[in-house]
């Protein structure tokens, strides 16, 4: 009952934003603004626009993150140092969504966006050496050990999120966008595989389809063109309402972005972004998961969020002025973390020594295919 509230509180805000801005939401164009490459933010954020009244648009993006070794806080770990505690130790793991976003501009400063996930997981891991296992004391050989997978992989529907954005300025050349958006639990938490624990056993919460919560989603974003020249600031959110069915929440996370982009052609511009991004502790655990020091780093709560990244990104926006393609917009981005702490969740003292390790990111792409009727 309190997140069916907390939902209509947010619907109701949307209604009142929007009430006081009755008979106000035009915006004059020349379309000297909307008409180059660099109307669009860069490809990673997502929510810097609105649509004029009765237009519609769509969007297809891809996404890609690859993340590689392991990580405790900012020092780089061997995996000999993660088998003094698990039997296994991540190596690498890709993160792949696809996403459909229609829009529609209910007014020209009102627009609703849909956002569809489809999420591909892939992981592989290392395995402590079979001499290693057998001199440990206490340990016993089980063929579920023995015939442990290196190699996972999850795919479904992602979690779908909905949004309102609203645009405060009625200036050609800037805009400052309010974004109110929620995310629905859609993607599945129950994905199941091969694991320590067995066939047909829960996964790791990084192999995980969804988060299982109703998410809050505000962001402001912030844009200004000049002649050649356009720069941006945008603050994206996602805050977790409560825990999923299996009593456990992700972390919330918090980005901070600005970027500056060149207009080099009538069709084309480039840009470079920084980006903050922290991303809190996750709270609980799934009893589910086996998170016992015979698992694998992944499969212990501890081991996820307290992550705090600055990333630099590169990105480049083309736009079709004339013939069939005219309106289409392809943008493309991809990013490094220039500064990496993956902290996680401190363990208590009563299951000490155990050292935090998390999987650092080794690159990012986003690619999106955008069309405005």
């Amino acid at each position: 009952m309190k997140k069916v509230n907390i939902l209509l509180l947010v619907a109701l805000l949307q209604t009142f934003v929007v009430s006081l801005t009755k008979g106000q939401d035009t915006t004059k164009c020349d379309g000297s603004c909307c008409r180059r490459p660099d109307d669009l933010a860069p490809a990673g954020i997502m929510v810097d626009h609105v649509h004029e009244k009765g237009r519609f648009g769509i969007a297809y993006m891809y996404m890609n993150m690859a993340m590689q070794g392991n990580q405790s806080g900012t020092s780089s770990v061997s995996d000999n140092q993660v088998f003094a505690n698990y039997m296994m130790a991540p190596n690498k793991m890709n993160m792949q969504m696809h996403m459909l976003m229609p829009m529609y501009g209910i007014t020209d400063r009102l627009t609703a966006m849909a956002m569809i996930n489809y999420n591909i997981n892939t992981m592989s891991m290392d395995m402590m050496p079979m001499s290693t296992m057998m001199n440990m004391p206490g340990m016993v050989m089980t063929s579920s050990m023995a015939n442990m997978p290196t190699n996972m992989k999850s795919s479904g529907l992602g979690d779908t999120k909905l949004y309102l954005l609203y645009n405060f300025l009625s200036s050609c050349n800037q805009r400052l966008v309010v974004c109110a958006g929620v995310s629905l639990p859609t993607g599945s938490i129950n994905v199941k595989g091969t694991t320590m624990e067995g066939a047909n056993s829960i996964m790791s919460y990084c192999m995980q389809l969804g988060t299982g919560t109703y998410n809050l989603l505000p962001s402001v974003v912030y844009a200004k063109q000049f002649n050649h020249l356009s720069f941006g600031v945008a603050f994206q959110s996602n805050i977790k309402l409560g825990v999923n069915s299996h009593n456990y929440c992700l972390g919330n996370e918090y980005s901070f972005s600005p970027w500056a982009a060149y207009k080099v052609a009538s069709w084309a511009s480039i840009s470079l972004r920084a980006e903050g991004y922290y991303m809190g502790a996750m709270y609980g655990y799934d009893n589910g998961i086996n998170q016992t020091a015979n698992s694998d780093p992944t499969a212990n709560a501890y081991n996820y969020g307290s992550k705090k990244l600055i990333n630099g990104l590169v990105g480049v926006n083309l736009y079709a002025p004339k013939s069939c393609f005219k309106g289409l917009h392809l943008l493309v981005e991809c990013g490094t973390p220039l500064y990496q702490n993956l902290a996680g969740r401190p363990f208590p003292s009563t299951i000490t020594p155990y050292q935090e390790f998390q999987m650092p990111t080794k690159w990012t792409l986003t690619a999106r295919l955008q069309y405005n009727f």
